[in-house]
């Protein structure tokens, strides 16, 4: 590991997985060599005779029976790693604590009893970031939470995140993993596409026929060793190198070469200081499908060459089933176990005679005492998004640590699409139109026609309304940017992109299908384009982004979320560049449903004037983001440098003082646009603005466009950098209050901030200098 770099450990974990509500359950379980498949009686469609899975146990009846199952176990999971690691409330409580979790499914069993009974309040379980404030509500974290989605890949993402948070000083303490509960929504979809095996899950076979799904949530503690020192913890393994990587070859097929997890897996090693001939474990990503093992054995073969048939391999999925979205974290814990115990797991369902590829030693039999020093699990996610971890034993932690120089964050591409302005130039004359105000009615989608141009009518033609809007905004982004060599750029460029719905539109119909006619029924393109990270995944195939593809999902924070992760990678020196931004397509049904919990509706009013709810429109704005040294080397410009972010959680009630925490993080900018959009989060954010010590003049982007959710605060920087201006305050209804101005449109600003207030009481902001 480089010097420059502090150490992370886990210092704590929690499992709950179909053999067990504990890591120690389950771990015990494995060394027994049994297998969680069986009857999933808590799905929502009984499964087809001779189908099953891997459900997890019941928890106990008096543990917060109240909650939907995803947030009732992942809260389960969250308190036992809580309480491995001894955190004391003073610290999981405190503004320093992170939570960020990846999934693939967060609330959508709530989309099943919505579908089923017409009742819109059901759709209140549905936003992954709901799932999240269920889970943590009552543990009073109050520290920047976030969801992220890299399919598969998705927990083992959070915590490469989540260590970047702690090297950079971001973060003092993180609490990261995934989860994904059981759910008709995703066996119907992978059955769909013919990768749900009719017998057990038997990886690396050569009679394979795929996998079996399960529910998996799985919880670390990461912190500094040195802390970790300090407090007297034994932690349960140090993590030694992360490497992401995508594969830009295929939606929902792998590489047959291996090509993208190779990158990850080099990377992991490179970070980690170590070669191939320095691990002693590989846990297997390991689905059991045929295109998905052999992938990945020929990654194996092009790493580790003639060592790899010295290296026990384990397949953590033979035993659970493939827990998605929670995957990564939960075999990142059994190989922490394996490590602490010196003991090479055996797979079941498979023995040694039966392995297709040679040269693979997969850990069959009984379990076997061998010298483990360090294990390398991988990740391999929907969309091509891989992710690898390299642990090691718990160590002293190093006597100094020289923290790395951070490095600005330039903005120097800005790409947007919304409904009737399509492109830089347009967002600026919309500024200064004399148009009717966009509260007065929904704005609407993007005609595709109005795309034309920007991306392929072939390629994009079963896309989602969210993906082909986001692929036109980073269209345009690389336009304004300069980027003549796009295959160049992207060879090292990474992605983060925040989306509130994602695409819901395709959702909703496949959806839909199941429940009228059946889980056979399901359909595989609808399936494939409607998972959370279909923007990203499409994004590394357009552009042939071959770095890190991740989405921060659930929030009407996202967007900003996205940047501050970009930014905290590109100001380490992980990445030098990466398109970052927000999408969200229209839908008929978001609005009913925002209308039934009282902040939507069919006309709005302006910022700051009441709290009639609002009206919505489509769009997407992507940013490019590069370090200098990246903008220098292809001569290129900036518009905007990131110079700080801020972001806490909290509920309803404590919003005005979570807002006020994030505005002194920023430095209490002169200039604020706000999220306002005639509904509480207006109040809110005008007392805490009124409080602030610095600022002079305040703004709202709502009103020159309908409410965009994750994509608004995105607009009210994108205007600011294009026209040096903050964007006029509409309606007129902002006072005069302590010397706090309302925008008039005309007074030129070097430096503003935007802040984002979530409907749950999470709240980001993002500062800038206007270059």
């Amino acid at each position: 590991m480089s010097q420059n770099r502090q150490r992370i450990v886990i210092s704590g974990a929690g499992l709950v997985t179909g053999l067990g509500l504990s890591r120690e359950q389950t771990w015990e379980s494995i060394l027994r060599g049994q297998c969680a498949m069986g009857p999933m009686s808590a799905i929502e469609t009984p499964l087809p005779p001779g189908k099953d899975g891997g459900q997890a146990p019941d928890l106990p009846h008096d543990f917060a029976p109240e909650l939907p199952r995803e947030a009732r176990y992942l809260k389960w999971a969250i308190t036992q790693a809580l309480d491995d690691a001894r955190v004391e409330p003073s610290v999981s409580q405190g503004r320093r604590c992170v939570c960020l979790l990846g999934t693939t499914l967060h609330g959508m069993r709530a989309a099943g009893r919505y579908l089923r009974s017409g009742d819109l309040a059901a759709l209140g379980q549905f936003l992954a970031g709901t799932t999240l404030q269920l889970a943590i509500e009552k543990s009073l974290l109050r520290g920047w939470s976030a969801t992220t989605c890299s399919a598969c890949s998705s927990s083992l993402g959070s915590i490469a995140l989540g260590v970047t948070l702690l090297q950079n000083g971001q973060a003092d303490l993180v609490i990261a993993g995934g989860y994904d509960p059981i759910s008709e929504y995703v066996w119907a979809g992978f059955n769909s596409l013919r990768l749900v095996a009719d017998g057990p899950l038997r990886p690396f076979a050569k009679n394979r026929q795929g996998m079996k799904l399960a529910e998996g949530y799985g919880v670390v503690v990461l912190e500094r060793a040195g802390d970790a020192a300090r407090r007297k913890i034994n932690p349960l393994a140090t993590i030694l190198g992360w490497g992401e990587s995508a594969d830009a070859h295929h939606l929902t097929q792998p590489h047959p070469e291996g090509a993208g997890a190779v990158r990850a897996i080099k990377q992991a090693l490179a970070l980690a200081g170590l070669g191939p001939e320095d691990i002693d474990l590989i846990a297997a990503h390991a689905t059991g499908t045929p295109d998905n093992d052999a992938s990945e054995f020929a990654a194996l073969s092009r790493v580790f060459e003639n060592r790899l048939p010295k290296i026990p391999v384990v397949a953590f999925k033979s035993h659970l089933g493939h827990t998605l979205g929670g995957a990564g974290t939960v075999e990142l814990i059994l190989s922490a176990m394996a490590l602490r115990n010196q003991i090479v797991p055996a797979c079941v369902n498979v023995t040694a005679e039966e392995v297709e590829f040679d040269g693979l030693r997969l850990a069959t039999g009984q379990p076997r005492s061998e010298k483990l020093r360090h294990s390398l699990n991988i990740s391999l996610g929907f969309g091509g998004a891989n992710t690898c971890m390299i642990l090691g034993p718990a160590q002293p932690p190093p006597t100094a640590v020289t923290p790395p120089q951070p490095r600005e964050v330039l903005i120097t591409g800005i790409g947007v699409v919304l409904p009737g302005i399509i492109g830089n130039d347009a967002l600026v004359a919309r500024l200064t139109a004399n148009a009717p105000p966009a509260w007065n009615a929904n704005a609407g989608g993007v005609p595709e026609a109005e795309l034309l141009g920007l991306l392929s009518a072939r390629r994009v033609r079963r896309m989602s309304d969210y993906v082909k809007l986001t692929l036109a905004a980073a269209t345009l982004a690389c336009r304004d940017a300069g980027i003549d060599d796009v295959p160049a750029f992207a060879a090292d460029c990474a992605a983060i992109l925040g989306t509130l719905h994602g695409s819901v539109n395709y959702s909703t119909d496949y959806y839909r299908q199941i429940v009228k006619d059946g889980l056979i029924a399901a359909n595989p393109m609808l399936f494939a384009e409607s998972v959370p990270n279909a923007g990203a995944a499409q994004l590394s195939l357009m552009l042939s982004l071959k770095s890190a593809c991740q989405s921060i999902i659930g929030t009407r924070t996202a967007g900003l979320d996205a940047i501050a992760l970009a930014a905290a990678r590109i100001r380490s020196g992980s990445w030098e560049r990466a398109i970052v931004g927000a999408g969200e397509e229209f839908c008929e049904l978001v609005n009913e449903a925002y209308g039934h919990c009282g902040v939507g509706a069919p006309a709005g009013c302006a910022p700051f004037s009441g709290e009639t709810g609002f009206v919505t429109g489509a769009g997407a704005v992507i940013f490019v983001l590069e370090s200098r040294p990246s903008m220098e080397q292809r001569r290129g410009r900036a518009r905007g440098r990131i110079d700080a972010t801020a972001a806490c959680s909290g509920d309803r009630a404590g919003t005005i003082e979570s807002l006020g925490w994030v505005l002194d993080e920023l430095k209490n900018p002169a200039n604020i646009l706000s999220s306002a959009c005639g509904t509480w989060i207006d109040r809110a954010e005008a007392a805490a603005i009124r409080r602030s010590n610095g600022a002079r003049s305040v703004s709202a982007i709502y009103g020159h466009i309908a409410e965009s959710f994750s994509v608004s605060p995105l607009v009210g920087l994108a205007a600011a950098m294009l026209s040096h201006k903050m964007p006029r305050l509409l309606g007129g209804a902002w006072e005069n209050s302590r010397g706090i101005l309302g925008a008039t449109g005309d007074q030129s600003v070097d430096t503003l901030a935007a802040i984002c207030t979530d409907f749950t009481g999470i709240v980001s902001g993002v500062s800038l200098s206007i270059i």
